[in-house]
């Protein structure tokens, strides 16, 4: 009873589905056929087993039938919609409904039908064989789609349900087909296949005019899953090397910019990483607009390719840094003259054009190692990592760093050169008693604070301010050293007030960092974060190495074996050569015909109170840990005694900066810095000037050996016998020398 109940029902719903189907009118009443059709459908499928039976069966095909005739009505309705734009066009979204009830075929055939209908005109317009089809009238393609979308939005769009997304759809089904025509097109009119010449503007407009228009389709369906990007410019992959070569003819043009006279040391404005901040960089303009070039040119090719391409263009961006630290940074610095024996206001213009070098190169360095970051993050293929490497430019920069500190140390030594004649042309020998500090401390403290005051405010980061003075401290303490050796023979009076003068400097040293920074710019919250406890240390570390020395320098010399184990209580090591550099700068093992065995009998007497000392201390248990003699002291080490012959070898701090080889180092978002900080880097560079301090110690040999060939050279004008002897026993006293060394 229930089968034949359902079957009167089934019967029932198809007579009624029927007479829908056959109503005369423009446009069906599809809701009711979607609910009747709905009906019938799920009634059939009770009877799929009794299709053997001839009266099931039949009704079965007249259902199939009914379907069939429906989908045609539909399809009709929509062709004569959008041949007439009938009014009563709110069923049609229905018949849409009833498509998806029968199945997702029927739905593409509908949206495929449609979208063909509405680019027709395009295929037809736009056809690669016509010219309207050319890459020069691709900028007219894309309007005419857009009004296409347009009209679609405007009138169409409620013909179907929003889950087809017959917008979305159309658009994409556009860029299928303009890629296609293009890939025909670009074939053709690049003529890359043939001997014909390449139209670089033609491709470069019609590249950006599809960027554009991506980006623009992009926007659109923004609220969508769906990417628009190289949806139509990957036609062009192909011929990026022409769209590269031709980045590098922009870049190119930018140069001339970047030298214009009235641009070259233009500043730039606030940082990309804070565009509220109010606070100008005393970074180069044209270093911020080389960046900001940089990442639209990347922008637009990762749209393209995020393949070897990407190689490329890195090469062409490693070409152009090059180029500007050559061209532009280093054009900027002052030649030394300038920086040495100019003006004040030529020496002040002078360093403000080195910080702004130094800060601009200390920006380069760091955005270069973004670059590199955000490069290799778009590479699609691993193995071209390694290509994409900018680790030269980078040290290129750092070098630039490293250049721009050692001119303005070059000055700060120059201006010192007073004060250090001032401390060598006192008459230390008539001193009786300590008298405060000396004169030429004073002119050493006066040089220091106003070239400190001139250069820190000037730095960008506080970290170079540290850094600049840390280096600072150590060259005055070596070229403290190299004059100090110069006043041998050295009394123990001398030795004393060398020490008071040595302690007034590093009181002055601690209170350098505030002095330096008295009306500058600089944040002085920010200054004490960097000059932190361990400002301090170092500076006392640096400090008690001479200060060792002096202390030695001051004990009376007897009785001999109190001052031998003086020796190694003070200087703490068992090394018989740096007690022979102590023994020297006291004026001993100065005859040379006495020389070797004056040398003897300090050497017994350095073994044997060497015994007695290391005695002593295991008798009363403090051998081990602090009180331990190492083997050598490495500042005494390090230290040059006696005079080499000149050497061209012998370089000051500064000239070892403006020298240093290329930093080993490691350096595209915004800004902001990588955790491989360059000042890091850069400090690399200032060990090489540690590594070289014996180069340093030996300065005074030098001047020594200069003065006394001046005094020689200017008796030789007025030659005497007994000048002959004298200049005949220097130049034996100067070979024998040589022999020796």
């Amino acid at each position: 009873m229930t089968i034949l109940k359902r079957l009167q029902m089934l019967i029932i719903s198809y007579d009624s589905l029927t007479e829908l189907t056959m109503d005369e009118i423009e446009i069906k009443n599809y809701k009711k056929i979607k609910e009747m059709l709905s009906v019938v459908l799920e009634l059939m499928m009770h009877f799929q087993t009794y299709k053997s039976i001839d009266e099931i069966n039949t009704l079965n095909k007249r259902i199939g039938s009914l379907k069939n005739k429906i989908i045609d009505n539909i399809f009709n309705d929509f062709e004569t919609q959008l041949s007439r734009h009938l009014s009563d066009e709110s069923q049609l979204i229905y018949s849409c409904e009833i498509l998806d009830l029968l199945g997702q075929a029927y739905h593409e055939k509908l949206s495929n039908w449609y979208i063909n209908n509405v680019l027709k005109d395009i295929t037809t317009i736009f056809k690669s064989s016509e010219e309207a089809g050319s890459l020069d009238n691709l900028k007219r393609r894309f309007i005419y789609f857009q009004r296409i979308l347009n009209n679609f939005e405007k009138n169409q769009a409620k013909l179907f349900p929003t889950d087809w997304n017959m917008n979305l759809n159309l658009t994409k089904s556009f860029c299928e087909l303009t890629n296609k025509d293009l890939k025909e097109v670009t074939s053709k009119e690049t003529k890359l296949n043939g001997s014909g010449p390449v139209d670089v503007n033609l491709l470069i407009n019609s590249l950006t005019d599809s960027l554009e228009f991506e980006n623009y389709l992009n926007v659109l369906f923004k609220d969508s899953d769906y990417n628009f990007d190289s949806s139509i410019s990957v036609v062009f992959e192909p011929y990026l090397n022409i769209w590269i070569k031709y980045q590098g003819t922009l870049i190119e043009k930018k140069f001339l910019e970047f030298m214009n006279p009235d641009n070259m040391l233009k500043k730039s404005g606030v940082s990309d990483s804070d565009p509220n901040s109010e606070a100008l960089l005393n970074v180069l303009e044209s270093s911020a607009d080389l960046f900001r070039m940089y990442r639209n040119m990347l922008t637009q090719l990762s749209k393209l390719s995020n393949g070897a391409p990407m190689v490329k263009l890195a090469r062409t961006f490693g070409k152009y840094l090059d180029n500007y630290e050559s061209q532009v940074l280093k054009s900027l610095l002052p030649d030394n003259k300038t920086l040495l024996s100019g003006t004040t206001s030529e020496q002040d213009e002078a360093i403000d054009i080195i910080c702004l070098v130094l800060n601009t190169a200390d920006y380069c360095s760091i955005t270069i190692g973004q670059l590199e970051e955000r490069m290799i993050s778009l590479l699609n293929d691993q193995k071209l990592v390694p290509k994409i490497n900018f680790e030269k430019q980078t040290n290129l920069y750092l070098n630039e760093i490293s250049k721009c500190m050692g001119l303005m140390y070059l000055k700060i030594e120059n201006d010192l050169q007073l004060a250090w004649r001032e401390m060598s042309n006192f008459n230390w020998k008539t001193l009786k008693d300590i008298t405060g500090e000396s004169r030429y401390l004073h002119s050493i403290k006066g040089v220091l604070k106003d070239n400190c005051q001139l250069i820190i405010g000037k730095f960008n980061r506080p970290l170079y301010i540290r850094n600049f003075i840390d280096k600072l401290i150590e060259i005055i303490l070596n070229d403290l050293m190299i004059n100090m050796v110069k006043l041998r023979p050295m009394t123990e009076i001398m030795a004393e007030q060398l020490l008071l003068d040595l302690q007034t400097l590093k009181s002055f040293f601690f209170e350098l960092p505030e002095q330096a920074t008295l009306g500058s710019p600089t944040n002085l919250e920010t200054m004490k974060a960097t000059f932190s406890k361990n400002y301090k240390k170092f500076v006392s570390t640096k400090v008690d190495k001479i200060d060792k020395l002096l202390k030695i320098l001051m004990t009376p010399m007897k009785p001999s074996d109190a001052f031998v184990i003086n020796y190694f209580k003070i200087i703490g090591d068992r090394s018989f050569a740096n007690f022979v550099k102590v023994l020297k700068l006291k004026g001993k093992l100065q005859n040379e015909s006495t020389f070797e065995n004056d040398k003897f009998k300090y050497m017994d007497l350095f073994r044997t109170q060497l015994r007695s000392y290391q005695e002593s201390k295991a008798t009363n248990g403090t051998a081990d840990g602090d009180d331990e003699l190492v083997e050598s002291d490495p500042f005494l080490n390090k230290l040059s005694i006696d005079p080499p012959i000149a050497s061209s070898n012998t370089s000051s701090m500064s000239q070892l900066l403006l020298s240093s080889p290329t930093a080993n180092t490691n350096l595209f978002a915004t800004s902001g810095s990588g955790s491989n900080s360059p000042i890091l880097n850069l400090n690399q560079n200032f060990l090489v000037g540690q590594q070289n301090l014996s180069n340093l110690f030996d300065r005074q040999s030098l001047q020594t050996t200069r003065d006394n060939l001046e005094k020689n050279f200017a008796k030789t004008f007025s030659i005497s016998e007994d000048n002959k002897k004298n200049l005949n026993e220097n130049l034996k006293q100067f070979g024998k020398f040589f022999k020796k060394n």
